[in-house]
């Protein structure tokens, strides 16, 4: 148990640089745009141009004013959070997501929408950083099954997130939790080719150590 324990350990540091990898601080020029003049369509391009250019002040500052507008403010909180993990601030990328989906009561984003997946990644991503591995399954959820819509997610606006991270991050979770089983179903949708005895210590072991060499693998991939 002190074994898997301490695997676990190094498999969380492992798992920070998936954040590492996509995550990227180059801070906008800080235009003086009078936003007051422009389209929420207009104003939500200019976010995801600056958000894809590394300028997050810039996109920070457009994604907010989205959500004060009655016909964009969803977009403004989903393209706040994913800024938000963009610089580390996790917390509060959090609350955004959290928002995006409090405030959409009526259902303006059905689940299979590309806008209501991209933020339940953002979910998995940002609870992933803050070790809330029961809500990491939560949002998780429903990029689990082994279908082509789910297989070929990525995220539209940093095509190098997809749907591996979000199942990895699960797996790393499941780990935590101690839900061996699930977290070996999960790595088998990764690596249909992995296999081990789950209901051994060795077996176990040898889940957390395929974890790690995945979490590797994926972050050396162009």
């Amino acid at each position: 148990m002190k074994k898997i324990n301490k695997i676990k350990n190094i498999l969380f540091f492992f798992s920070l640089l998936l954040f590492i990898s996509f995550s990227g601080c180059i801070f906008g020029g800080g235009e003086n745009d009078d936003l007051s003049s422009k389209s929420s369509s207009e104003i939500e391009r200019m976010g995801w141009t600056a958000f894809q250019d590394g300028k997050f002040n810039d996109s920070e500052k457009y994604f907010n004013e989205l959500t004060k507008r009655e016909d964009a403010y969803l977009v403004g909180h989903g393209g706040l959070g994913w800024t938000f993990l963009k610089t580390y601030s996790y917390l509060n990328a959090r609350n955004e997501f959290n928002k995006f989906f409090s405030l959409d009561s009526l259902g303006v984003y059905a689940p299979a929408d590309s806008m209501t997946r991209d933020v339940r990644a953002g979910q998995v991503l940002a609870n992933s950083a803050l070790f809330g591995h029961t809500e990491v399954i939560t949002s998780s959820q429903g990029f689990t099954a082994n279908n082509a819509t789910n297989n070929n997610w990525r995220f539209r606006f940093d095509r190098k997130i997809t749907v591996l991270d979000i199942r990895l991050l699960r797996a790393v979770s499941q780990v935590a939790l101690s839900n061996f089983s699930d977290a070996y179903t999960m790595v088998r949708l990764i690596d249909p080719s992995f296999e081990t005895d789950i209901n051994t210590v060795e077996g176990r072991l040898l889940l957390v150590q395929k974890i790690e060499e995945l979490i590797v693998w994926l972050n050396n991939l162009p």
